[in-house]
This record gives C-alpha cells, structure tokens and sequence, in this order.
C-alpha cells in the first residue's frame, strides 16, 4: 500500500529552496514519489505552525524510507537546512473502515 509523507514547511531563502527543488526532483523520480498536493495550508483548526504544504506518495513504508534515508537524499539536507524551516512525516495507506471492520474515531468520548 502507498505511504505519504506529509512536509510542513515555511521557506528561508528562496534561492536555496530553488536548488533543493531542482537537486530532489531527480530522487522522486527514481524512488518512484509522485507529489500529489502541494501549496499555502488552510488553517481548519489550531495555531499555524509552516505556511507551506506538500503530500509525497511513494510505493510503500519501504520504498519512503529508503528514499528518505538514501546517501543522494541525505546529501541535500545541508541545502534543505538553508532553503526551509520544514517538518517530516510518514503515514501508510490504510484499507478503508467499512473493508477492515476498523471505524475511525470521529470525536473523543
């Protein structure tokens, strides 16, 4: 199943951003990522914390990993640095509720 990594962000140098966007594109490419969403966030609720979002499905958990942990991708975490103040996260792909038998809590009790 797909896994997503869901990035916050909020850019410091334009140009150092520029060059990371350039420098990673070619690692999407060959973990096979695909970014899906992308932009200014629209705060629903809460404080604000990036003003920037992006979701990166890739094949699986495996394939996200080895991606993010990757020698070519660690390589540009200096740039990445200098370009954002960023944060990253992974979630998997779950089979819908009503196919598991799982329901998802809408409100706290």
């Amino acid at each position: 199943m797909s896994a997503y990594v869901i990035v916050e962000a909020t850019v410091l140098d334009a140009e150092s951003r520029n060059r990371y966007a350039s420098e990673v594109e070619p690692l999407f490419r060959e973990f096979g990522a695909d970014v899906i969403a992308f932009g200014p966030w629209q705060v629903l609720s809460g404080e604000p914390a990036f003003d920037n979002g992006m979701i990166i499905r890739l094949p699986d958990n495996e394939t996200a990993l080895a991606w993010y942990q990757s020698p070519s991708y660690q390589s540009l975490l200096e740039i990445r640095a200098a370009a954002l103040d960023c944060r990253f996260r992974l979630v998997s792909e779950r089979r819908r509720a009503e196919d598991s038998h799982e329901r998802i809590p809408l409100e706290s009790s």
